[in-house]
């Protein structure tokens, strides 16, 4: 790879990378064999990619706003360890296993693709009649790794998997997406002391230890090397990973700094001279001594990727989001969250579940996508002995992988034989829905909050209620049809006020769900969910916080699926809801409307709206259970709220 962007020949913004070691090797003659045919690869970094490029420090923590280009990085930082540490073993650790084959995967593998390095790497043990290097470690399965030619493997490392599952690993370098979502304390305790590498044996030494300088401090700064990423968090859950800022050494860092700075003003005013500099033996060592030493956190605004996303691509986002939002996401502004607020008890550390650990189906994710999605490919690719070799093997098709997302097909915490169990809150401008599930786990009851959806602005309760039925329709197939809706008198409402429904639709909010959700195939008995007219504000405050504290007498345990793009929104929006002296939820901001500037109220993720029909599903279910009150199974209407109040 080119040295610290130095290169008469090219613009700094652009990277090259070449063939990798064991493939492109010196002829007796001092030349260089290319059967790729392609010569030198290039992929475009904007400034702060380059920066990051650049600095290489040993541990990197990057905190970057949404459309910076993080991917891109992952992907090159992948393969310089890839190709600076030949049969040493990496980790990539993601949430779970669905989100790191179907998110974040197939992102990264495209970047490696466009650096060249698409024949030399196998989803899975490569054919051994290709004769590739091994790690010197070898994975006990391989079902799970990305096998390079050279001997390296990126093993996937889901933190949704029971504990210890790192155990026994000797890793050299680790990587880390979408790092909010992690258990952060977990991956400190379990992850970080598998990063001690596997030495070359002696035979080896002489040649590969000092070719590539594993173990030393001060040649390889790849070596036991760790990249966390991740875009703005909203919970404080999801900003603990952040308090590693407070780790960073400042003084190497100043060190570096100046180098760096040094080499980028030769660079403008004399190339051939920073040309130089930058391969000289001695200033790399010295480089290098500090990077290995170096602790960073970079915290980027969508603004530095400025002429890949375009100029109207920010102002379209000033425009769409609250102003709180557009400063967290775009701006790369920390977030805050409501002390002491209405869901005084909610604790994200045991209120929020990894799917593999509460699975319904007696499987794991990855089990799952592999009895899916793995294909038979047929290949040619280069064997040991550099000449095209024709291959059959078995893989997990990613394409696949990606679009199972779109659906349910995958979620192992979902129970096909039970009913999915409901409620909504309508608005204006935005409608929201939760979906949940009650069964027993660990030898109590326990409402699992699987997804929630919302639409905004011109899509309504109907659109509203398609989402649900494009993400779990799957189940209709399998024979699961029920569905339990639970809703408050609130929900009664038509005519006039019927501003929640597609084009201002004269029918009230429940009978459009009802018969929307039977038109698409679902069974719902639209009065078994109905419980009377709202709890008081107290009631409801000290009920749902007597079963976030587990306080004897509780009906249930309620704990959410605190995967990537499952409930984030319903999260963030728990920890931020305040709270009045009366106990009533801080609703000020409620009726702002979604698109208007400088608002808190356009966005779930501040607003009240979907904590709302979390609380109606969490006393649906209390009061009418499998849809029969508490009171008989026969007083509904406007004596419901006997069952209640009492």
């Amino acid at each position: 790879m080119s040295r610290v962007g130095t290169n008469l020949d090219r613009s700094s913004d652009k990277l090259e990378a070449r063939m990798m070691p064991d493939v492109e090797r010196a002829k007796d003659d001092g030349g260089e064999i290319d059967l790729a045919g392609d010569g030198v690869h290039k992929i475009y970094l904007h400034r702060a990619q380059l920066e990051m490029y650049n600095w290489q420090a040993r541990t990197t923590y990057v905190r970057a706003a949404r459309g910076f280009g993080k991917t891109s990085y992952i992907g090159l930082h992948m393969m310089k360890c890839v190709l600076g540490m030949p049969r040493q073993m990496g980790g990539f650790v993601g949430m779970s296993a669905k989100q790191l084959y179907t998110r974040t995967m197939p992102n990264a593998l495209k970047v490696v693709n466009q650096l060249g390095f698409e024949g030399f790497y196998f989803l899975g043990q490569a054919p051994a009649k290709l004769h590739w290097d091994t790690p010197l470690a070898k994975p006990r399965v391989w079902e799970n790794c990305v096998h390079f030619s050279n001997g390296f493997v990126w093993q996937m490392l889901s933190m949704a998997v029971r504990q210890g599952s790192a155990n026994g690993l000797n890793l050299a370098a680790l990587v880390g997406d979408e790092t909010k979502y992690l258990p952060w304390q977990r991956v400190k305790e379990e992850v970080l002391p598998t990063l001690r590498g596997d030495f070359m044996p002696e035979s080896a030494r002489k040649t590969e230890a000092k070719r590539y300088g594993y173990g030393t401090t001060d040649r390889n700064p790849y070596w036991l090397s760790q990249l966390w990423v991740s875009d703005a968090g909203l919970s404080q859950a999801q900003c603990e990973w952040e308090k590693e800022k407070e780790n960073e050494t400042t003084e190497v860092n100043k060190q570096i700094a100046e180098m760096l700075a040094e080499l980028k003003y030769l660079e403008k005013h004399d190339p051939k001279l920073a040309v130089r500099l930058a391969q000289n033996d001695n200033y790399l060592r010295k480089l290098n001594a500090l990077r290995s030493k170096s602790v960073v956190f970079w915290n980027w605004s969508t603004i530095e990727n400025l002429n890949m996303v375009s100029l109207d691509f920010i102002r379209s986002l000033e425009r769409q989001l609250p102003r709180v939002m557009f400063e967290i996401q775009v701006l790369g502004r920390m977030a805050r969250s409501a002390k002491d607020g209405y869901y005084a008890n909610f604790d994200a550390s045991i209120h929020t579940y990894n799917p593999d650990d509460v699975s319904a189906i007696k499987t794991n994710t990855y089990d799952l996508l592999a009895d899916k999605f793995t294909v038979k490919r047929k290949g040619t690719a280069l064997d040991v002995h550099r000449y095209p070799t024709e291959y059959e093997t078995e893989e997990l098709d990613l394409k696949q992988c990606e679009a199972s997302v779109l659906n349910c097909l995958c979620d192992v915490d979902l129970d096909p034989t039970l009913p999915l169990r409901i409620a909504i809150d309508c608005n204006a401008n935005l409608n929201c829905m939760v979906v949940g599930q009650l069964r027993t786990w660990n030898n109590r009851p326990t409402l699992f909050i699987l997804r929630s959806f919302f639409t905004m602005n011109n899509r309504k309760l109907r659109s509203l209620i398609r989402d649900f039925d494009d993400y779990y329709g799957p189940l209709k197939r399998m024979g699961c049809k029920d569905i339990l809706f639970y809703y408050s008198s609130t929900i009664k409402q038509g005519g006039a006020t019927a501003y929640a429904v597609e084009n201002g639709e004269d029918s009230r909010f429940d009978r459009v769900v009802a018969n929307e959700l039977t038109s698409l195939g679902w069974k719902i008995d639209p009065d078994a969910g109905y419980f009377g007219a709202p709890w008081k504000h107290a009631r409801k405050f000290q009920f749902i916080n007597d079963i976030l504290a587990g306080a004897s007498g509780t009906p249930f345990w309620i704990c959410i699926n605190g995967s990537p793009g499952y409930n984030e929104y319903l999260i963030a929006a728990i920890e931020n809801c305040g709270v009045l002296d009366d106990f009533r939820k801080d609703k000020s901001k409620e009726k702002l409307k979604a698109t208007s500037e400088g608002s808190l109220g356009g966005d779930p993720r501040t607003r009240t709206d979907i904590t709302d029909a979390l609380d109606d599903l969490v006393i649906g279910v209390d009061v009418c259970g499998d849809g029969r009150s508490k009171v008989g199974g026969t007083l509904r209407g406007r004596f419901g709220n006997i069952a209640m109040f009492g």
